[in-house]
């Protein structure tokens, strides 16, 4: 199917589903909440509390981030609930999909046995649905888990926030200039699956054939064609996982170490201690998890020994 077809297609599925996205966008706001009280609460403990010897100020506002915390479980809780109202409908269009093409073909060469519905049913029906189901999940939780960090960042300090949004963007840019080229990998991989599940299930059924015809070579290679041509697909996709790498490096880890070696200026314009831990708090607990969730999710959806991202906890 041509990409703007299944464009179309993915945006006449998710209209249908308004009410779905809806609710998956107000639960997600809930974790935003948390996020954004995660390094914000921190930083008022340290600097209007412990810091300022008033200890009942920063123990408020510690309780006050250990609620953020219960409310945001509710919210992730709610939010795969949203996922599953997403992914469940797309496996039974695509098993429909799959059986109605097969039927069709069976009426079409009543004679050919096409064994390759068997993988599209058993196992890439499965991939998409899980790979779906993972996308997402990531998506939503990186957005979402990225709005609360950079508001909590501009709340604290509009410095913090340009140190650490720039390298985030470009570890962005950098991956999202890999999405195209990796997709492409992606379906070569699964068509070099599907045309091996094919050429195995034509040798089995006409084994006996194959040996009265001392055709054995002939069949070997051709098995071993195919078995090389998804060997050849699964290294292009290991390729780009060097790309993955770098685009996390860039965007995850980088942030951190600018704000050590910008620390000294940051404290002499104005930012507080507090202010600085909690920015480091927002880097390392939520915008890391959140972007290396986000990485291995689209960069892995689909490929080989893919099991869905859906289980990739989202980033706080």
């Amino acid at each position: 199917m041509p990409t703007d077809e299944l464009a179309l297609h993915g945006l006449r599925f998710l209209r249908a589903r308004w009410r779905v996205l809806l609710a998956l966008a107000g639960w997600s706001l809930l974790e935003a909440g948390q996020t954004f009280l995660g390094g914000y609460a921190l930083a008022r403990a340290l600097d209007d509390g412990f810091l300022a010897h008033r200890t009942a100020v920063g123990l408020y506002w510690l309780a006050a981030a250990a609620v953020g915390i219960a409310f945001g479980a509710i919210g992730t809780g709610r939010s795969f609930l949203g996922v599953a109202g997403l992914a469940e409908p797309l496996r039974d269009a695509l098993v429909t999909r799959v059986v109605r093409g097969s039927l069709r073909d069976a009426a079409a060469q009543p004679h050919r046995a096409d064994t390759s519905v068997v993988s599209r049913l058993t196992q890439q029906v499965e991939i998409a649905r899980d790979s779906f189901a993972g996308l997402v999940m990531v998506a939503r939780s990186f957005f979402f888990t990225a709005l609360g960090a950079l508001i909590g960042l501009l709340s604290l300090s509009g410095a913090l926030l340009l140190v650490v949004a720039p390298p985030l963007v470009l570890g962005l840019a950098v991956f999202a200039l890999s999405l195209r080229p990796m997709a492409r990998g992606q379906r070569a991989f699964l068509t070099a699956d599907e045309a091996l599940a094919d050429a195995v299930g034509e040798t089995a059924a006409g084994l006996r054939d194959v040996v009265a015809c001392g055709a054995e070579d002939h069949a070997e290679q051709r098995i071993r064609s195919r078995v090389d041509a998804e060997y050849a697909a699964a290294r292009v996709l290991a390729r780009w996982g060097m790309v993955r790498v770098a685009a996390l490096g860039v965007g995850g880890r980088l942030p951190v170490l600018l704000l050590l070696v910008a620390a000294p200026w940051l404290l002499g314009h104005g930012v507080t201690a507090g202010a600085l831990v909690g920015a480091m708090t927002y880097v390392t607990q939520s915008l890391l998890p959140a972007l290396q969730s986000l990485v291995q999710g689209f960069g892995g959806a689909g490929g080989p020994g893919d099991g869905g991202a859906a289980g990739v906890a989202p980033g706080r």
